[in-house]
């Protein structure tokens, strides 16, 4: 039988059914209506861009997905290949797939069909110009959230000045407690200049990699099963007195 089948049977047939049992059963049957009509929460994901169909070369606006979500490449070219295939300016520490966005272009995360989801960590590197720059560079996570606010983070990619960097995980709590409920978050690199602010684009001096991007989907709201409990009783009740 159906959830919807069981909780009708509940509701039109409570005669002789005691109250603490009615409510048991009508509890068991809203959360099966809930399971029906609800998206499943979701576990964290990781997408580590691993898989032999995303490897390729992406042009602005070209997008794929992996694991639920919708990557969409931004301003310049990017690709998904290993360390090998970028020769001597690849970053360090990673023997794996990893996205890699050429010049000042960024790379837009969603959820593949819409929704929100919390963003918990990264692991990324800087790709310098031969010769590298010496400015300090940095990766900016620039998030929108479900009111359509904007609001960015800072994360440092190294020690300005070397040929090859490593790739460094960012996963602190205190960092991301506030990516929650985005609709989209953008990565892109930023040479930052004295000012501590991000240097004009079409430079081409912010190429980074990113991988292993931390996500979690939104979770439905707890009290939408008892809410659905409390009605589903409410209609049980005006039922028994009607049979009265």
């Amino acid at each position: 039988m159906s959830a919807f089948g069981l909780v009708t049977r509940f509701v039109r047939n409570p005669t002789g059914v005691s109250m603490f049992k009615l409510i048991r059963q009508l509890a068991a049957g809203s959360a099966l209506v809930c399971a029906t009509l609800l998206p499943q929460a979701h576990a964290s994901t990781v997408i580590d861009f691993e898989g032999e169909a995303l490897t390729n070369l992406y042009a602005p606006r070209d997008s794929f997905t992996q694991s639920g979500f919708k990557m969409t490449v931004d301003f310049d070219f990017g690709t998904v290949d290993t360390a090998e295939a970028l020769g001597p300016v690849a970053p360090t520490g990673n023997l794996t797939q990893f996205y890699f966005n050429s010049n000042d272009g960024g790379l837009i995360v969603t959820r593949d069909g819409g929704g929100l989801f919390s963003l918990d960590g990264f692991s990324a590197a800087f790709v310098p110009l031969n010769p590298s720059l010496g400015q300090t560079i940095v990766i900016v996570a620039l998030a929108t959230d479900s009111h359509e606010h904007q609001f960015a983070t800072y994360f440092p990619l190294g020690n300005p000045g070397s040929s090859h960097y490593p790739f460094l995980t960012y996963n602190n709590p205190i960092d991301f407690g506030g990516f929650a409920d985005l609709k989209a978050v953008e990565f892109f690199g930023c040479a930052l200049t004295d000012n501590a602010a991000c240097a004009v684009a079409t430079q081409n001096n912010a190429q980074f990699a990113i991988d292993d991007i931390q996500v979690t989907g939104a979770v439905p709201e707890p009290t939408t099963t008892a809410l659905l409990t409390l009605g589903l009783l409410g209609l049980a009740l005006r039922s028994r007195r009607t049979n009265r």
